[in-house]
């Protein structure tokens, strides 16, 4: 698997768990197979698929109403 399937499967997973399906891989601040830390204006998510933490800009988050 390419780094970029790889990615394109972070971010097709990551659109479901938040909710947002114009989520784009250059909004994923970070990602790492291990915890990460969260930043200001942050949120750090888990996409079990690929089994990573993603951590995205809290506004891309649209779980909330």
């Amino acid at each position: 698997m390419s780094m970029a399937t790889l990615e394109r499967a972070i971010v097709i997973e990551a659109r479901k768990v938040l909710k947002n399906p114009k989520l784009r891989i250059k909004d994923i601040m970070e990602w790492s197979t291990s915890p990460i830390k969260e930043n200001d204006g942050e949120i750090i998510i888990r996409v079990d698929d690929p089994g990573v933490y993603v951590a995205i800009k809290r506004e891309d988050d649209k779980r909330r109403g």
